[in-house]
């Protein structure tokens, strides 16, 4: 077990470098090995870097499960290409269930996504989605510094009129404004638990000819324009926090059009962002990479506000699925919200980590009022694992049953953990002051938690080991988090004046149990807790130990052992499997589990992730972004590792994926290398504080020596095994063989081509590759519901769901090419109402629909009685399909729900128009 380093440092933060890179021109030998290590820093060029990873459109993203992701931190949209252009927004504060703002729908832009040259791309250097097509182009943003949402295009036809909607859904009941050339949504939502009041306005203008603005009924207002002269027109929609008052002048103040150093904010967070480039033979490291670039965006895009963006894990700022979620929108699993703050650290952005320390520390007050009410004998503070944005906690509680969060107590020390190791890595001692009460609380409180056993030990009794063991004692993760967070609270409180409370948690430290151990496939490994009572979710609570709490490292035979026999195996989004193998130094395991979590989790092209195996994006209403904190996490960690106060470099990265990057370490120091097969060529170290660090020699038996920026030599030829560095802020060192010294490479930055297509592993893609569009029809039109209003061309392959990948695998020959209306699986069955499905026919027509046979008799509903069954049938990959056809004159049909039985229905019916 080694002994955490835990002493205070006082750090100041080192800005990028960004010296020329034509300061040293490149060496003319082109077979000699390269390096982007150049004076002092490792040089880069983040625009081409960051471009490598751009989301690609090699055709539009027709479905919403496809729809790219933009955000300023506050306001954050989903854009995709239905309807000509649609955008959801949302905003990261309208609690309690984080309802959206609305949708943006221009259908003026359908000629562009159907254009045979059409090209897209998520710029993430940028912050901006870019479309090309047909002669028009459209640029889509959120504003780095306001909460507008712009689109703005070129090429348009400036004699064509435009329309732009803002819309809501069935149940919404907004205030709607239409003035000045100014349509604005507004609606707020009371809170009763907590007596709050949210909101927020939608307000779209124009910068065009002609606008003008319109109420079109209670859930849309419209605004009509014609384009400027040279085809250009500029969309703004203001997404504000509203809780009532004028809606009008609300909306033209949303509206203003001020000048925008959005651009600007974007590039300079590339800048000081750790740059990592992954390039191997088979793809799979370029693959790897983009998942850690899209995390560092999404950070970026999402994590600005007051409060954290992610609950259970789901980002719903970047949601294109109405007012849909998973889990409860108004609260936070700090489970899922450990797995960003390290990534942001490690990634040198750990500024972005300031919404979720804030959303703690301002409700500190209302979590020492909880214990006190909730945990006999608790003394302190408790931070529940399950809290309500308003403070309300559901955990630490005592006087209730034992349940799924309600007595894990390992939230709190890892609250403090994250913000001492934000301390170390920042030098934010605002933070840390800030922090202490609560710091000392969360200790004290595991003081008045513990009892004295008959072994003269200290325990823990009737608490959870995550939610895995109810009502357990001794859990790991509180054992291990005591071990680390006493020392460091003592310290603090030594160097406030506060002894009595620095020597209890000394003394109580030396009274810690040890962990138990038990046999598990043939090999002694931690246990849980000290009891066996059985699991209730998929957790591995022993390998805390390892991560978050940095007590063993890969040369514990019975870590090693603990990992090979945890139960389990990453099965979920927030499995922290590739962090673990890393510090065992376990690379190929590292490899093995991000392409399985890639395979398992990664089901949407725009990089988010679903929360177990088995599951389809057609089906999902939910982003998540967890697993991207996971990916950057491990990767770093393969990299970099510091966590014992020994800088180890590749000590876990696979030998078959080539490597030029950095990650910020504890002091402010950023360390730099590349590996090549396997073997780092030079470290660089840029030292954010004065410190002495220790750093394991990565070539075992060579000998190294330490050079500062100017040639001077800082640390003398040595083989020895870890080389002590005595480094002041600012200034840069380099560690190098001395049989390959830094003077052996050629020296090229670090830099990249911009994306071109999408990326595959296996049958994982980022970006949206090119699909049929939905079907232009003069025939029919979908009147309601909304959900199945885009037509689909009827072919084999075609999709006969929304919400299920099932397709069409043959049909009768005068179907091929028709009109296919799809339908809801999740509908089947609905027995009402009678209009479920209403089309539109401009002229006489033949309807067919297509009925699941195995509900003849059981649940077929009465109103197919109107049909002729054809004696033919529809195949598609879910079940064949048995055919009725009835001829229609023009004007509007209603069709009935699928089932006439209630709770009866298999797969639901579709429908397919031909004229006469």
């Amino acid at each position: 077990m080694r002994t955490r380093w835990t002493l205070p440092l006082l750090i100041t933060l080192l800005a990028t470098s960004t010296g020329s890179l034509a300061a040293a021109g490149p060496s003319t030998t082109s077979d000699q090995p390269t390096t982007a290590w150049h004076d002092g820093a490792l040089r880069t060029d983040p625009a081409g870097l960051v471009a490598r990873s751009d989301l690609v459109q090699e055709g539009p993203a027709w479905r919403p499960y496809q729809a790219m992701p933009l955000g300023n931190g506050v306001l954050g949209a989903a854009v995709w290409a239905e309807k000509g252009f649609s955008a959801q927004l949302n905003r990261v504060d309208t609690f309690p269930d984080l309802k959206s703002a609305g949708r943006l729908v221009v259908p003026g832009l359908d000629p562009l996504m159907r254009a045979t040259d059409y090209s897209g791309r998520l710029a993430l250097y940028d912050g901006r989605l870019v479309q090309h097509g047909g002669g028009m182009a459209a640029r889509s943003y959120v504003r780095a510094d306001a909460d507008q949402f712009v689109l703005e295009v070129t090429g348009a036809d400036p004699s064509k009129p435009q329309t732009a909607d803002l819309k809501l859904w069935p149940g919404r009941t907004p205030t709607t404004s239409a003035a000045d050339a100014v349509a604005a949504l507004a609606e707020t939502f009371h809170d009763s638990a907590s007596g709050s009041i949210t909101g927020a306005v939608a307000a779209l203008t124009a910068h065009a000819r002609d606008v003008s603005a319109s109420v079109v009924d209670p859930l849309t207002v419209r605004l009509s324009f014609r384009p400027n002269a040279d085809g250009s027109f500029r969309l703004v929609v203001g997404v504000p926090s509203y809780r009532g008052g004028d809606l009008r002048a609300a909306a033209k103040r949303a509206v203003v059009d001020s000048q925008t150093n959005h651009l600007a904010w974007w590039h300079a967070f590339w800048a000081k962002a750790a740059p990592m480039r992954i390039t191997s033979a088979d793809g799979s490291g370029e693959y790897v990479e983009n998942l850690r670039t899209l995390q560092l965006y999404t950070m970026a895009a999402s994590m600005r506000g007051d409060v954290p963006s992610t609950h259970g894990a789901v980002v719903r700022m970047f949601s294109s699925a109405q007012d849909q979620a998973d889990w409860a929108q108004d609260s936070y699993w700090h489970f899922n919200l450990r797995e960003l703050v390290s990534a942001n650290l490690g990634a040198g952005i750990a500024d972005l980590n300031a919404p979720y320390f804030r959303f703690y520390l301002d409700r500190a007050e209302l979590m020492r009022e909880w214990t006190r009410t909730h945990w006999i004998g608790g003394q302190g503070l408790c931070v529940p694992e399950f809290l309500r944005y308003d403070g309300t906690g559901d955990g630490c509680d005592n006087t209730s049953e034992p349940s799924w969060v309600t007595r894990i107590l390992s939230s709190g020390p890892e609250l403090v953990n994250n913000i001492w190791q934000q301390y170390r890595y920042t030098g934010d001692k605002a933070l840390l002051n800030r922090s202490y009460p609560l710091m000392r609380d969360v200790a004290k409180f595991y003081l008045s938690a513990l009892t004295p056993g008959v072994d003269g030990l200290l325990h823990l009794e009737h608490v959870n080991a995550l939610e895995v063991q109810w009502d357990t004692s001794d859990p790991v993760p509180d054992l291990a988090a005591m071990r680390v967070i006493f020392p460091i609270v003592a310290d603090l409180a030594s160097s406030r004046g506060d002894t009595a409370l620095a020597a209890q948690l000394r003394d109580a430290l030396a009274k810690l149990p040890p962990f138990r151990t038990v046999q598990r496939g043939g090999e002694e490994v931690l246990a849980w807790s000290g009891t066996d009572e059985a699991a209730h979710n998929t957790q591995n609570p022993e390998m805390e130990a390892l991560w978050p709490w940095g007590l063993f490292d890969e040369t514990s035979d019975l870590m090693q052992a603990t990992y090979r026999q945890r139960v389990y195996p990453q099965d979920k989004d927030w499995g922290m499997d590739t962090t673990w193998a890393a510090r065992l130094g376990l690379s190929e395991e590292v490899k093995r589990l991000l392409l399985k979590g890639i395979q398992d989790l990664q089901i949407y092209p725009n990089g988010f992730t679903v929360h177990r195996t088995g599951q389809e994006a057609v089906r999902n209403h939910s982003f998540y972004n967890e697993w991207g904190g996971v990916v950057t996490t491990g990767l770093q960690e393969a990299l970099v590792q510091s966590y014992d106060g020994v800088v180890d470099v590749a000590p876990a990265w696979p030998k078959d994926w080539d490597v030029s990057g950095s990650v910020q370490i504890e002091g402010g120091h950023r360390i730099s290398t590349e590996v090549h097969d396997g073997v780092p060529n030079v470290i660089g170290i840029e030292a954010g504080s004065r410190d002495t660090l220790r750093v394991r020699n990565p070539w075992p038996g060579q000998q190294v020596r330490v050079i500062d920026s100017h040639g001077r030599t800082v640390v003398s030829p040595t083989s020895a095994e870890v080389v002590s560095i005595a480094v002041a802020p600012h200034a840069s060192y380099t560690v190098e063989r001395v049989a390959v010294p830094l003077s052996s490479f050629r020296f090229v930055p670090l830099t990249g081509q911009p994306a071109t297509a999408v990326k595959t592993v296996g049958s994982r893609m980022l970006g949206v590759p090119a699909s049929e569009p939905p079907l232009l029809s003069n025939l029919v039109s979908v009147r309601a519901p909304e959900k199945l209003s885009n037509l689909v061309k009827a072919q084999a392959g075609a999709p006969i769901y929304v919400d299920r990948s099932y397709t069409i695998t043959d049909l009768p020959a005068e179907l091929t090419g028709q009109a296919l209306v799809q339908g809801a699986n999740d509908d089947s069955k609905a027995t009402g109402p009678d209009d479920y499905l209403t089309l539109n026919l401009t002229r006489p027509a033949t309807v067919y629909v297509a009925f699941d046979p195995r509900g003849e008799n059981v649940w077929w509903p009465s109103w197919l009685s109107s049909f002729t069954r054809t004696g033919e049938t529809v195949g598609t990959t879910d079940q064949r399909l048995v055919l009725f056809k009835r001829d229609v004159p023009a004007g509007p049909l209603a069709l009935g729900a699928n089932a006439s039985v209630p709770n009866k229905g298999n797969s639901t019916y579709i429908t397919f128009v031909i004229p006469n």
